[in-house]
């Protein structure tokens, strides 16, 4: 397993040093210890790190929680607040520049960090994925967005006034319905349930392992009701599957369908442009 590189940002040496020994416990690599925030912007962008533990009471003009707003907007690489203070006006601060977790000072043994970093850089990675979710929903709208510089006047008023894919939905042509395993699957209904860009990291999830509506929930970061409809959406067209076991309904991706289906779509296409 790859090491975490972390940048210690603490103006106290001594403690800077045993944050280091306590994460060289805990097999990750304390790439670097600064002392302000001005050097940690400076040194940070020359540095491949997965993760900065930033005091918010630092030497220098500049505090921690100014320097993480700024490596925040710059940098891809999730920050975590260690300090003394945890009074609610500086937690009010902290928050504005989207930290990943806070640990209030002294840190005596590597349990105090574990929890906080482990959490942190779960986030992390299922931000990306949504990131990720959300590049691909682009792309898909670029797919099914109708060139209107080519369309007839008429038409291009009446894309103006509504939505298209609800406007297709309302007069549904049969030719637009195919045959995957015996159920039939409209080809409007099954573009609208990639309507949204958190479905694609709910694709993304449920690829690997099934998971509950809980732990669904959980990582793509939204509430319970949001997540049971983004799996409503994906069941309607089949592409995802849940099944009973014991108290709990499990989902996972329903691959077979999804194969099947592409190929159909692919014919299809082929069909349209022969």
């Amino acid at each position: 397993m790859t090491q975490l590189k972390v940048m210690i940002v603490e103006d106290e040496l001594i403690t800077a040093e045993a944050i280091a020994i306590l994460l060289k416990k805990l097999n990750y690599n304390p790439i670097v210890i600064v002392s302000s925030g001005e050097e940690a912007i400076s040194k940070i962008k020359n540095l491949n790190l997965d993760l900065v533990l930033m005091d918010i009471i630092l030497s220098g003009t500049m505090d921690g929680i100014e320097a993480a707003a700024i490596i925040t907007s710059n940098y891809n690489i999730p920050i975590i607040f260690i300090t003394a203070y945890s009074d609610k006006k500086t937690l009010n601060r902290a928050k504005l520049s989207e930290p990943y977790g806070y640990i209030v000072k002294p840190i005596t043994n590597e349990d105090d960090l574990l929890p906080t970093i482990e959490l942190a850089m779960y986030n992390h990675q299922v931000k990306n994925k949504l990131k990720k979710g959300h590049e691909k929903f682009e792309q898909i709208k670029q797919l099914v967005q109708p060139d209107k510089n080519i369309l007839p006047s008429q038409v291009k008023n009446l894309l103006e006034k509504t939505n298209y894919l609800e406007q297709a939905n309302e007069d549904i042509d049969p030719m637009l319905e195919i045959d995957v395993f015996g159920e039939k699957i409209n080809l409007v209904e099954w573009l609208k349930s990639f309507s949204n860009p958190e479905r694609f990291l709910l694709l993304e999830i449920v690829k690997s392992q099934p998971l509950k509506l809980d732990e669904i929930q959980m990582c793509i970061g939204k509430s319970q009701s949001t997540s049971s409809h983004h799996i409503k959406q994906l069941e309607k067209t089949g592409l995802i599957k849940g099944w009973k076991s014991g108290k709990y309904i499990y989902y996972s991706i329903n691959k077979p369908k999804i194969m099947e289906f592409v190929q159909l779509w692919e014919n299809w296409i082929k069909n349209l442009s022969s």
